[in-house]
Parts: structure tokens; sequence; C-alpha cells
């Protein structure tokens, strides 16, 4: 019997320890738990992968004169691409197609920076006077019962927006099927 009251006690002592426990750690009913330590997620401003055409287009560096070399200085805007383009008539992307008197080029923006890449201006490609056109984001919203007519809701769209010889095309990409829209790049006008 001697060697079994300290086993006796030992278990008694673990059974109020429990029970103990279970009183301290128990929520009260009419309160809700709450936890009040680990890992907490901390939410910053989201910054949009979307950009707009005004800001592509002022961010190129060649295409803002250069005090030291003028002959670098972008003077002709031919072709201009938007890489899926939000509802807002921002991109994730721009390409401009862009020449100087060293030649063509192709210059891509996006949230990493510019890109350059070679490229030769089709024969013929006129000049896009951008003073004179009507923007993407102002295109989108003067457009938008045309563009968003009525989407899939299941199937997300993509949206590319090129403008080429004054003309905008707008490609919107739905599962496996497409249509097309084209814009007056002058003033805005859906063409039938």
């Amino acid at each position: 019997m001697h060697k079994s009251v300290p086993m006796i006690f030992a278990i008694l002592a673990l059974v109020v320890l429990i029970v103990c426990s279970a009183c301290i750690l128990q929520a009260p009913a009419n309160q809700t738990s709450r936890q009040n330590g680990g890992l907490t997620q901390i939410l910053g401003p989201v910054e949009s992968p979307y950009i707009s055409f005004d800001t592509a287009r002022q961010n190129l560096p060649s295409y803002q004169p250069d005090p030291e070399n003028t002959s670098d200085f972008i003077k002709t805007i031919y072709y201009f691409t938007g890489l899926d383009v939000d509802e807002s008539g921002n991109a994730r992307s721009w390409i401009f197609g862009m020449g100087n008197s060293n030649g063509t080029e192709m210059l891509a923006y996006d949230q990493s920076g510019v890109i350059t890449l070679p490229w030769d201006a089709p024969p013929g490609a006129e000049e896009i006077d951008i003073d004179n056109i009507v923007s993407p984001d102002r295109l989108f919203s003067q457009n938008s019962p045309a563009i968003f007519g009525s989407p899939s809701h299941t199937i997300p769209e993509r949206r590319d927006l090129e403008l080429r010889r004054g003309v905008y095309t707008l490609t919107i990409t739905s599962g496996n099927t497409s249509r097309i829209l084209n814009f007056n790049a002058t003033t805005g006008e859906l063409i039938p």
C-alpha cells in the first residue's frame, strides 16, 4: 500500500490540474473568443499593376529631350498598344513604336520600367499626334456601353488596345471568343 500512495497522489494532482486548467482557459459563454498573439497580416496600400497612358508616355526616357544629346530625342510616335487594358483605359503595359534621327525602335513600359527593342517602322507609317487624339481613358469612358455591353460574368475578358493610322482597334477576348471594335482616334466615335 505504501508504494501506491504516491501514484494515487500523482493521479489526483493531475486530475485537479486538468479541471483547474479547463476552468481558467474556457471563455465565458457570453464572450467571444479572441486570440492575442501569433502572426498578424498587415495590409498596406496595394499598388495597382495598371498604368495610365499619360504616365507611360511621360516616363519614357527617350521621349524626353536630353539637353546633352538632342539627336536622341524621340520626335515621332508611329504606333502604340496597351496590353490587358482595364475598365478605366489603363494597361498592364504600353508599347510604343517610335522614331528619332537614328532610326526607329519599340519601347515597352510596365511596372518594372522601360525595355527598348529593335523595330522597323512599316512603310507608310503615319505619325501619331498625341495632342490631337482621344486618350485611352477618355475613349473607354466615352464608349463604355459598346465596350462593356454584356460581358460574361463567369469568363473574364482581356482587352488589348492599339492605335495605328488614326484608328483605335480594341480586341476583347473572352474564353475562345473575341470581338473587335474600331474607333476614330480623333473623335473617339465607334466606326461601324
